[in-house]
């Protein structure tokens, strides 16, 4: 913790920056979101709202035949 006097001088800033750029190394070297949330003592979610250039799937082709088959409800008799 930092005290009122640390904060007010800046030293909070830095401290959250240095934060900031681990989680994104961690996140950019493949570690799991639930992992590097646990480390950091947040969410998964949290992570995936502040870190969502992280999780873009641009280069990914989806299979959307696939993904409705494997979606679609079962025909109930």
């Amino acid at each position: 913790m930092l005290s009122p006097d640390e904060v007010q001088a800046g030293l909070g800033e830095q401290v959250s920056s240095l934060r900031d750029s681990c989680l994104d190394r961690w996140l950019e070297a493949g570690v799991p979101a639930w992992g590097v949330a646990e480390w950091a003592g947040v969410s998964a979610s949290w992570i995936a709202l502040r870190y969502p250039h992280r999780f873009r799937l641009e280069d990914i082709e989806i299979d959307w035949e696939h993904l409705e088959e494997i979606l679609r409800l079962p025909d109930i008799p």
